[in-house]
């Protein structure tokens, strides 16, 4: 049933009740706290709108007092003054406790909002820090096809240039221009990609292209610490839901992890994508000194690092994001080197 339309239907149900108990307790002689009902209306205010609950509270509150001094004109007071009493308080008692329940709540989803917000912002700023750190691999990436394209430039001019053109040879120069001026646009959408601020978009993710994309970014800097990623995707993989840029950026930190721990003698880098069970498991394995015995169950604790010159706060964030994906982040013990792990749930259209 839709939100709006469950909303008025449990606001139509209050109203009845309360017309219903009102109509009982003023108008029947029923030896009995009828009001003390108007406990299950102001409860029922909660859900509907906490705002108004203090406004419900004095209303039930008002026509508990109306319904007793109506039973009074008739002159059925018999035990009634009491009966009211005992419904007062226990309508009164029940507002006061609904309201201070409602603000607690409210204050409590203010601070998850305003943690959620910090934690985005916070790996916002480490996506914008591990750019700065491939900041030279960027430059020459972007660079190659820069130098491409000027070249090929030179020589289109020096076909037209000639005494008798040759269309074909400048038709080719122009189509590597184009080439490499899509080499360079793909390089820049990664980096913006990376760099935007946005809110988390969860929709269905090819895991396949977002390890690409890693890949392509990252293969100047392996390069240039000595070493040399594998990468192993199985075929038929099916879309997990997420936020591509926070999967990119679990995936980044890891592989740059890896490759820091390999230095400086470099290595081999190990990326598994594949199934497992009802998900989607991702393993990075590096050929390092592995994790300290003393580090595992410390790994993914903030500010607490194996690198000397480490913040302590990348291992976190990948939790925290792997975690608000409905996965799960783990070392994998034993073996040589380092395996860190993650499983993700595949989104529900491909579940179902």
């Amino acid at each position: 049933m839709p939100g709006p339309l469950r909303t008025a239907l449990l606001k139509g149900a209050i109203v009845l009740l309360t017309t219903a108990i009102f109509a009982l307790d003023a108008f029947t002689s029923m030896d009995s706290a009828i009001a003390v009902m108007y406990v299950v209306v102001v409860l029922a205010t909660v859900h509907v709108s906490p705002r108004h609950v203090l406004a419900v509270t004095a209303l039930c509150l008002v026509l508990t007092a109306a319904a007793h001094l109506i039973t009074g004109w008739f002159g059925v007071l018999n035990s009634s003054l009491a009966r009211c009493a005992v419904s007062l308080a226990a309508i009164g008692i029940s507002g006061y406790l609904a309201h201070a329940g409602a603000q607690a709540t409210a204050r409590l989803l203010q601070r998850e909002e305003s943690l959620r917000l910090s934690r985005m912002q916070l790996a916002h700023v480490t996506r914008v820090t591990t750019l700065g750190e491939l900041a030279a691999s960027i430059a020459h990436e972007v660079n190659q096809p820069l130098a491409a394209i000027s070249a090929n430039g030179e020589a289109a001019l020096r076909w037209l240039r000639r005494q008798q053109p040759d269309p074909q040879e400048v038709e080719h120069a122009l189509q590597r221009m184009l080439d490499d001026t899509c080499r360079a646009s793909e390089v820049i959408r990664r980096i913006r990609t990376l760099a935007q601020k946005t809110d988390a978009a969860f929709a269905p993710v090819d895991l396949a292209r977002i390890v690409h994309d890693c890949a392509a970014l990252l293969q100047r800097e392996l390069a240039s610490h000595g070493a040399t990623l594998v990468v192993d995707i199985a075929e038929g993989l099916p879309p997990v839901a997420g936020d591509r840029v926070q999967l990119q950026q679990v995936l980044i930190n890891l592989l740059m992890n890896g490759m820091q721990a390999m230095e400086p003698q470099g290595g081999t880098l190990r990326l598994v994508v594949a199934p497992r069970d009802n998900g989607v498991r991702i393993a990075v394995s590096d050929e390092g000194p592995g994790i300290p015995e003393d580090g595992a169950g410390r790994l993914f604790e903030p500010f607490y690092s194996t690198k000397r010159d480490g913040m302590g706060m990348g291992l976190p964030i990948c939790r925290s994001i792997v975690e608000a994906h409905g996965g799960r982040i783990a070392a994998v013990p034993g073996g040589s080197g380092a395996t860190l792990e993650i499983l993700l749930p595949v989104a529900r259209e491909a579940a179902a």
